[in-house]
């Protein structure tokens, strides 16, 4: 009997208990509190995919999701009503495919891709009319974004810092902006050494550690960069 009313609970349908009208507006609303969520958490962790990415591709998702269950409801409608949303698993790959990024045997992004990928399943799920599942399938991903934060804070406890000093070649001006856009990429965040800069190089510090693993390759992707002089721990 529990069983039953859990079950009831979690397979909560909105389209068997309200007008479309309502129940779709709910659907669109439960799908861009999913993207916005998730999102929130990526603006956190700085990565180039925020709020409103998420919330969009959630949203879209829901709607196509919408689409066919009201193309089903008319006369000499689409036969498959999956066709639609089946497609919304290979489009959304192309999008997550932008998210992510290579520079020789480095590679970020994954996860950002694999949280976009995730919303759009999350809009679909909402799109369907199980706004239950799909806001705890919301909070699964939200946990899994967030522990993984949290148990690498832990983590980086255990390790020494050390203090780096980047020389960038600031000639063109690039230098700078390149360095800033990578570490931003990386989820770092560098100070200028003003009383050690030049109208030739920059000096820049950032503390980091350099027995973590993610350090090292944030390190080894910095000394690739050619406007990068040399790096110097201190």
């Amino acid at each position: 009997m529990q069983t039953e009313i859990l079950n009831k609970i979690f397979l909560l349908n909105l389209f068997e208990l309200m007008p479309p009208i309502y129940s779709n507006f709910l659907c669109c609303l439960g799908a861009i509190f999913a993207g916005i969520v998730v999102g929130k958490e990526r603006e956190k962790a700085q990565k180039a995919a925020g709020l409103r990415t998420f919330a969009m591709v959630a949203l879209g998702s829901c709607i196509f999701t919408l689409t066919s269950r009201l193309m089903m409801g008319t006369d000499g409608g689409l036969v498959d009503g999956a066709r639609i949303p089946a497609q919304i698993v290979s489009g959304v790959g192309f999008l997550g495919a932008g998210a992510v990024f290579r520079s020789g045997r480095i590679v970020t992004g994954l996860t950002t891709a694999a949280g976009i990928w995730s919303t759009a399943a999350v809009g679909l799920v909402f799109g369907l009319g199980f706004f239950t599942f799909g806001l705890s399938v919301t909070l699964m991903i939200y946990v899994l974004l967030s522990f993984q934060s949290l148990l690498e804070q832990k983590h980086l406890s255990i390790f020494e810092w050390s203090e780096f000093h980047i020389h960038v070649n600031q000639i063109d001006g690039k230098g700078p902006l390149l360095l800033n856009e990578i570490t931003h990429d990386w989820g770092h965040k560098m100070e200028t050494l003003r009383d050690l800069s030049s109208h030739e190089v920059q000096v820049l510090k950032i503390k980091l550690c350099p027995d973590h693993r993610p350090h090292q390759r944030f390190l080894s992707e910095l000394a690739a960069q050619p406007f990068v002089l040399k790096i110097i721990k201190t």
